[in-house]
Parts: structure tokens; sequence; C-alpha cells
């Protein structure tokens, strides 16, 4: 039988991890609510997941198996200076009481990922079950337009990502309007710009998607977020 588990990706930088609380919190939470045991201390895990690290950049995957036992696992992390994007219709996103934790049942989003690809892409963008943008296979998307920052509602089925959370917070502080709703994929592909959020990303540019290029003169405004991000690391 296979075990039932959850888990967090944690990214680790030069042996540190970073935005380890935030992890930390949702994996706590997400415990809670699926009455999986987790005793353990924010320190002690801080201590597991930055234990087989040392320099350069690493993802830590910690999986809290149902009966409360945990393995941990890392790899090397590779993050690119932007990315391309393709529509999926055949994966849907729905949300329902699972769909706001990390669990190990994955294989949907790694069956649209290996089918973006074959077809060249890096990632794919994933619709809900009323056609609209949810996320990526492993991330959450952004998009701009008008000087306003538009993201899918968590009512999509998309996950309450660490990042996404710290990118909103990061937008509101600046005082750049947030609007979390519903979008069809036309209104994203009519956006000025889009980037994507995760632990492995932080925060990436997306180039195109299908056939709409995003072409940014200068600094653009996915950059300027990546530096508040990368200020922020040395606070936490």
């Amino acid at each position: 039988m296979e075990k039932f588990g959850i888990f967090e990706t944690v990214r680790v930088e030069n042996g540190k991890a970073v935005f380890i609380s935030y992890h930390y919190e949702r994996l706590r939470k997400s415990a809670v609510s699926l009455d999986i045991p987790f005793s353990i201390s924010l320190e002690k895990f801080n201590s597991v997941v930055e234990k087989e690290c040392g320099d350069g950049l690493n993802l830590v995957k910690f999986v809290l198996y149902h009966d409360g036992n945990f393995t941990v696992s890392t790899r090397e992390c590779f993050v690119p200076k932007e990315v391309s994007l393709t529509f999926d219709f055949s994966v849907r996103r729905k949300k329902d009481f699972l769909s706001d934790f990390k669990t190990l049942s994955i294989y949907d989003s790694l069956y649209a990922l290996l089918k973006a690809k074959n077809k060249g892409f890096d990632e794919v963008v994933l619709l809900d079950t009323s056609g609209f943008v949810s996320e990526t296979a492993f991330a959450n998307i952004f998009f701009l337009k008008n000087g306003v920052v538009f993201t899918p509602s968590l009512e999509t089925g998309c996950l309450p990502g660490t990042r996404r959370e710290i990118v909103i917070e990061i937008l509101k502080e600046m005082g750049v309007p947030v609007i979390e709703g519903f979008f069809k994929p036309e209104f994203l592909l009519s956006a000025e710009e889009a980037f994507i959020t995760s632990a492995r990303y932080d925060v990436v540019r997306v180039s195109y998607i299908d056939g709409k290029k995003f072409k940014v003169e200068g600094i653009s405004f996915t950059d300027r977020v990546k530096k508040v991000i990368e200020r922020l690391k040395f606070l936490k």
C-alpha cells in the first residue's frame, strides 16, 4: 500500500535554509488538518533541512508520512533566468479539501509537465475545472497589466505557495495593487509581463507563453520584485 504523506521543498543557499518559518508553518498546519503526528520544533526542522547541505544552491525535500515518520532528500537546484510556458487543457485543478496541502499525489503535475517539456517548454499553465488560470505544474503564477498585479485565487485549486505569500506581502508593502481572482487564458495572454514563484525559482520571469512573447525593456517589474526577495533573505 502506498504511503500517504505531505512534503515541503526548502531552498538552501550555502548551507542556510531560507524562509524556513514559512515552510514550517505550512507543514505544521497541514499536519494538524490531516491528523498527522508532527512534534518537531522549528529549530529541529531547520537543523534537519540544513544538515546535508554545503555550499551552493540546493533543494531539500522533507516528507512527513501519515504515521509521523519522515524522510529527507537533497538535490542541486538550477534556476533559469527566464522560463517558457504552454497551456495544458487535459489536467485540471479543483478546489477541494486536499488542494491546500502539498501531498505526495503529484502524478497529474508530472504528466502535464512532461507533455510541456516534450514540446520544448520549461513549464505548463494549468486551468481549473471552470477554465480559469490556476497555476503551473510546480509554481504559482503572477502577471502585470496597467500597473496592477494579478494572481489566481486559491479557489481555483492552486497551492498556497510560500513564495506566493511572500510576494503578495511584498507587493502590498510596495503599494502595488494585487488582485487575487479568476482569469481566463486570454486575460493572461494580454498581460505586459508575467512571472512564476516557488521555492526553486523564488521569482523568475516568463519569456513567452505558447506564441505570446513578453518583451521587457530595461529593468523589469519582475527584476524589482526579485531584488526585494534577495534582500529579504538576509533578514530571515
